[in-house]
């Protein structure tokens, strides 16, 4: 236990996060829990609960990792390489796609578990408004996309996004495929 208090609590937190990626990996979101966290991390249980407080705010905190990773990811490449439409829908799609496959079959359930209670599903919410504005960012310089009829076609992008990533997550189609798919559909819908 020497070693849990050589750590800043930044370090710490993103040891914290890194071992319940794992967890969710290998065992599943069921198997995620502040106590079993903190053993496998080889941390005490204060420890644990000090950083996120409850298992809602550890399912919470691990979604904004994923989530600020592939926003971080995806803007680096548009602004290295998103010239046209289709460089950008092909950016775009294959950062969702990662994404997903960075979280294995387990994304959906990852998903699903944010759903549970309404702290969580207020956090999902939020997340899926801070996508469809970097969808709005990111296709901008492609045509106006007006308030009413734009902001339907980005949930729609959204969606088809969201679903493509799990069926690539799941193993139901390639990592290619889905994100040929979805650079498709975004092109078709933007152009």
């Amino acid at each position: 236990m020497s070693a849990a208090k050589r750590m800043s609590k930044e370090e710490r937190r993103q040891q914290l996060l890194e071992t319940a990626s794992d967890i969710v990996r290998a065992e599943g979101t069921e198997a995620l829990t502040l106590g079993y966290l903190a053993e496998r991390a080889g941390v005490t249980k204060p420890i644990a609960y000090e950083h996120f407080g409850t298992r809602a705010g550890l399912l919470i905190a691990l979604y904004k990792e994923l989530d600020e990773r592939q926003n971080r990811v995806m803007r680096a490449a548009l602004e290295a390489n998103g010239k046209t439409l289709e460089d950008v829908a092909r950016i775009v799609s294959a950062a969702y796609v990662d994404c997903a496959l960075t979280m294995g079959p387990e994304f959906g359930a990852l998903s699903a578990a944010l759903s549970a209670t309404e702290e969580m599903e207020d956090f999902r919410q939020s997340v899926r408004d801070s996508c469809i504005a970097e969808l709005k960012k990111a296709f901008a310089p492609f045509g106006k996309l007006s308030r009413g009829e734009g902001h339907a076609l980005l949930e729609g992008l959204f969606g088809a996004a969201e679903s493509l990533s799990q069926a690539a997550a799941s193993g139901r189609t390639s990592r290619a495929q889905a994100v040929s798919a979805l650079s498709r559909i975004m092109q078709g819908a933007l152009e």
